[in-house]
């Protein structure tokens, strides 16, 4: 995604929807990157989603999965885990999101200088 794009309800459920996997579910890289060889409708914008929360620093890769100890291909980074405790305290039902109120989660954009392909 292009930065200055306005960021629709559908990416911002795709990126919670992965943040959340990261956080406590147990999906595999090819879950993340949205190439699961299933009929799955969601898997290439999860796999944008992905690509974005990466690049805006609240994911990274665990380069140490599948080891032991290391059940997930991605983790929260700090900033991620800040970032996904202020969207429950703000949204949060207990431990689900009221996804009817997704359109109210601000994610931090990435500042890096224009390059030729974003022109």
């Amino acid at each position: 995604m292009k930065e200055g794009q306005i960021i629709g309800r559908r990416q911002k459920l795709r990126r919670m929807e992965v943040l959340r996997a990261a956080h406590k579910e147990a999906r595999t890289r090819d879950w993340f990157e949205g190439t699961v060889r299933t009929n799955d409708p969601n898997g290439e914008d999860r796999g944008q989603a992905t690509r974005d929360l990466l690049d805006i620093g609240l994911l990274e890769k665990d380069d140490r999965y599948p080891g032991p100890g290391h059940p997930h291909p991605y983790r929260l980074t700090p900033q991620g885990r800040t970032f996904l405790e202020g969207v429950m305290k703000k949204i949060g039902k207990g431990n689900s999101i009221d996804w009817g109120r997704v359109k109210e989660i601000e994610f931090p954009t990435l500042q890096r200088p224009a390059v030729a392909e974003d022109v």
